[in-house]
């Protein structure tokens, strides 16, 4: 049977870093006790004292090098390999457990849209020129510098380019952008579009809410730019790319 995917490192509650609850300490826990380090009993998802205490003496017992009371990638391939006492040629890990640990690791496992969310937004922050009307509109390819002079529209497509959503050899005005992509709001990205401006949002989980915009709207200097402070979206559509 094929070892469980190591999830995340554990900490008890007397540690300055906390582990929220999950499958996975579900799953870890009948390996423990199926190694002999822990009672068998209905198992809770809370990686507490007593158990990390459990995890503590196994760490010792059996001299796996690390913070000791920590659940940690190689106490995990440590216990992948330990035998079940009392249950004949199994590991310790039994089915079980092996899909509880697979679940959580699943789950908190980054989709590749945001992925690319995130490399879009970090590829905005490096737009630092100021506003030039008509820039990069000129018909030819769109150039792949975030430091050249651009207008809204033309920012918007040179992302997009890059990341080979835009669809458009040249650069597209603001008005196409009512049409383009897929309507609505995006999970990660949205492009909120008018006849006279388009910029971008970014909804990305764990990271703070911004929109990538040349008006600055009491945020920072005119030119594509990423901002983090707010503003009205009522006469824009709202596109997005596919999948995002």
């Amino acid at each position: 049977m094929a070892a469980p995917p190591f999830v995340r490192r554990l900490y008890p509650p007397s540690s300055p870093s906390k582990s929220e609850g999950g499958l996975d300490v579900i799953g870890i826990k009948r390996g423990v006790s199926r190694a002999g380090y822990w009672p068998w009993t209905n198992f809770d998802d809370a990686y507490n004292e007593s158990f990390s205490k459990a995890v503590a003496k196994l760490q010792r017992e059996h001299k796996i090098t690390g913070t000791k009371g920590v659940w940690s990638e190689a106490t995990q391939n440590y216990v992948a390999k330990m035998k079940a006492p009392e249950h004949e040629g199994e590991t310790a890990f039994d089915a079980t457990a092996i899909v509880l640990i697979r679940q959580e690791y699943e789950k908190r496992q980054t989709p590749p849209q945001q992925v690319t969310a995130e490399k879009m937004l970090a590829y905005c922050k490096l737009f630092n020129d100021g506003y030039c009307y008509g820039g990069e509109h000129d018909g030819s390819f769109l150039d792949d510098d975030p430091h050249d002079c651009y207008d809204c529209s033309s920012s918007c497509s040179s992302v997009l380019a890059k990341f080979g959503l835009l669809g458009y050899p040249t650069a597209i005005v603001s008005g196409t952008f009512k049409h383009w992509g897929v309507p609505g709001r995006g999970k990660y990205v949205t492009i909120h579009a008018a006849d006279d401006h388009v910029w971008m949002e970014f909804t990305i989980p764990g990271q703070p809410w911004c929109r990538f915009d040349t008006s600055p709207h009491n945020c920072g200097p005119k030119g594509a730019r990423v901002r983090t402070c707010m503003r009205d979206t009522s006469r824009f559509v709202q596109r997005h790319p596919s999948g995002l």
